[in-house]
């Protein structure tokens, strides 16, 4: 169904662990260190930024190779003498959309890595010169053993009492490096104020960095706003998709924690939104965008629920590619709800699992030939009346009572509904969602929204 379209979208190999291996080896680099056995840093970054979400909202943090890209990282990170690797289990495999429990790790997960990095690049930000002019990093363009997507400069600046900007720049040569009028591949800027008080961006631009091995489908901008005071922790991630990626435009991942709510009451709120530009599954007659939403919460222990929208979704239901039979192209929506444990080690680590065809319309391209619709009423149980009258006979009829019987199963590798409703704090903090409206910063487009500026 939609799985294998979505997992093409977002790539989980590649997005969630952009430039997270070359920032921090050239970090190291330009703090004088290397990734080497030899070498140790006796300080462990200061969590400024870091969230505290517990493992059930991660996958947990990993000291193992879970992907093809990781091993250099867990090395880097172990040599910076990190508590923990900058990179978390998430989903371990490509069904990041299987329920929305587990969308919600995929992109909880990727904030969590990027809170860890910039805690980590800030921490040793402090050991550099902080006079704004730029530096060249050990990665030299002319050299034999040049990493295309390793920074060749940098620079730390002090721009008030309170804030510091680092700036790091991507393919430069020796011969001319870049100028104050250049803009970074990497920017963080970040003030703290004398009452604890935080504020920060980070701002990242793929495009830059190792443009002749860049995947035209994944994101080619990131930006995160960082706003923790006394009382709440937020972080908000915008991720724009190139050009190149046939059905997305963004993605935005908000994450915050109230720090005066109850600790086993609603400390964590994860909202997730993608902005979409084609159908996954392009059909005849359905010219509507589709819409995924995410809203999960949490205790500080890691029991919460997580509830995902897919709004006017395209389904084409092929039954028999050599024979042509057709049950029909649908447009629906699906409401997927997931109550989960905070002791992942539970062979069942869920409370209830409730997915549920909201509303539906058939759209067109029926064609039966070797079954019969009789047989389909049988199979899944219909009312003996289906597909005639207004019962998913025509275009435009509701199909939601055959969509429901389909999905019931478990259809397309998903889980059973299972399990009840609690009614526990969860149950209310789920009830209306409070989602996303838009993946833009500003509201309305991506103008001016990767710059790498920052003003607290």
């Amino acid at each position: 169904m939609y799985g294998k379209p979505l997992t093409t979208v977002f790539k989980p190999d590649h997005w969630r662990t952009l430039l997270a291996i070359a920032t921090l080896s050239t970090l190291l680099a330009m703090t004088g260190c290397s990734n080497s056995s030899d070498t140790t840093v006796t300080d462990s970054p200061a969590k400024l930024l870091d969230l505290g979400l517990p493992d059930s909202l991660t996958g947990g943090t990993s000291t193992v190779a879970v992907r093809s890209n990781i091993p250099r990282a867990a090395g880097i990170s172990k040599a910076a003498a990190s508590d923990e690797p900058c990179f978390y289990h998430g989903v371990e495999d490509d069904d990041v959309f299987r329920n929305g429990y587990r969308m919600t790790k995929f992109m909880v997960s990727a904030v969590a890595t990027w809170t860890c990095l910039t805690d980590t690049i800030i921490d040793l930000s402090r050991v550099m010169p902080h006079d704004g002019l730029i530096q060249e990093a050990e990665n030299d363009t002319s050299a034999a053993n040049y990493e295309a997507d390793e920074p060749t400069h940098y620079s730390v600046t002090d721009d008030s009492a309170t804030q510091t900007t680092v700036r790091v720049y991507y393919g430069y040569d020796r011969d001319t490096p870049p100028t104050s009028g250049d803009n970074p591949g990497l920017f963080i800027s970040w003030d703290e104020t004398a009452n604890g008080d935080i504020t920060g961006r980070l701002v990242i631009d793929a495009s830059t960095i190792d443009p002749a091995n860049r995947d035209p489908e994944d994101p080619v901008n990131m930006r995160i706003d960082f706003t923790y005071t006394d009382t709440a922790k937020l972080a908000d991630m915008f991720l724009r998709f190139d050009t190149g990626n046939a059905w997305a435009d963004g993605l935005r991942i908000e994450v915050n924690k109230n720090l005066t709510a109850s600790p086993l009451g609603q400390v964590f709120t994860a909202r997730g939104l993608m902005e979409m530009k084609a159908q996954f599954a392009p059909v005849a007659g359905i010219t509507e965008l589709p819409q995924l939403r995410m809203y999960t919460v949490s205790d500080r222990l890691g029991e919460g629920a997580a509830v995902a929208e897919f709004v006017d979704m395209s389904l084409p239901l092929e039954i028999d590619a050599s024979s042509g039979d057709h049950l029909g192209n649908y447009i629906f929506d699906k409401t997927d709800i997931y109550f989960f444990d905070a002791d992942q080690r539970n062979a069942e680590p869920w409370d209830w699992i409730d997915k549920t065809i909201t509303d539906s319309q058939y759209r067109g391209g029926r064609n039966l030939t070797t079954i019969s619709e009789a047989d389909i009423i049988n199979f899944l149980g219909l009312s003996l009346t289906y597909f005639s009258g207004t019962e998913c006979a025509n275009v435009d009829d509701d199909c939601t009572e055959m969509l429901n019987a389909i999905f019931a199963d478990g259809f397309a590798g998903q889980e059973q509904n299972q399990g009840s409703n609690p009614m526990d704090w969860r149950s209310t903090a789920i009830t209306s969602p409070a989602y996303l409206n838009s993946v833009y910063p500003n509201g309305s487009d991506w103008v001016g929204a990767f710059d790498p500026v920052f003003t607290p």
